[in-house]
């Protein structure tokens, strides 16, 4: 599947996807993509995933493989500070987007074993969990990510494992969970 014009990033990252099953990297879906498989539809240029690349060398041979379909393809570094280890940015001729997320502080393997399987466009995908989403929303922190946030949990609240999802936001620090429960208590009906 190749996009034809711009504002196809879905489609863009559906051919990404190709590439990661068949060098068989893990990875989740995240981002506006995610939200609207949870609900949450929110317009957005570009297209995300995490993926679990542990070597230089298989970082370098994905790289390769996308360049040799046409992509460009940015690998950036994140400094201390920065929460996001490394992003690979890819792009089409036509700017669709496709930013893949590495090493994200706090963020256990665990999330690879608890993506949702769906099909989109004929093609399997797999979803970051509801949990998961939740959880990097809440330590991503700005508004539009606390809101994605609490829509998906308004409009998923009867499916949402709330001690999971606490573990999984303990993960990323206890300034984050402090901010989810505050969230949970807020925005949810029943008693946790």
């Amino acid at each position: 599947m190749k996009t034809t014009a711009p504002g196809q990033s879905a489609l863009l990252l559906v051919d990404i996807i190709a590439v990661l099953n068949k060098k068989k990297i893990p990875y989740a879906v995240i981002g506006a993509f995610a939200a609207a498989f949870y609900g949450v539809v929110r317009a957005s240029l570009d297209a995300d995933a995490v993926v679990s690349l542990l070597t230089s060398e298989a970082i370098i041979d994905l790289c390769d493989e996308l360049r040799s379909k046409r992509y460009s393809v940015i690998k950036r570094k994140g400094d201390l500070n920065d929460p996001i280890a490394m992003v690979i940015n890819i792009k089409d001729r036509f700017s669709n987007r496709v930013d893949l997320l590495m090493g994200i502080r706090g963020m256990g393997s665990g999330v690879f074993s608890r993506v949702k399987r769906s099909k989109f466009m004929d093609t399997l995908i797999k979803i970051v969990s509801l949990e998961d989403f939740i959880a990097m929303k809440v330590f991503a922190g700005n508004p539009i990510d606390i809101e994605d946030a609490v829509s998906a949990l308004k409009v998923s609240e009867r499916k949402v494992d709330i001690k999971l999802l606490q573990k999984t936001a303990a993960a990323y620090g206890a300034d984050v969970l402090k901010k989810l429960k505050v969230i949970l208590s807020e925005n949810i009906s029943r008693k946790i």
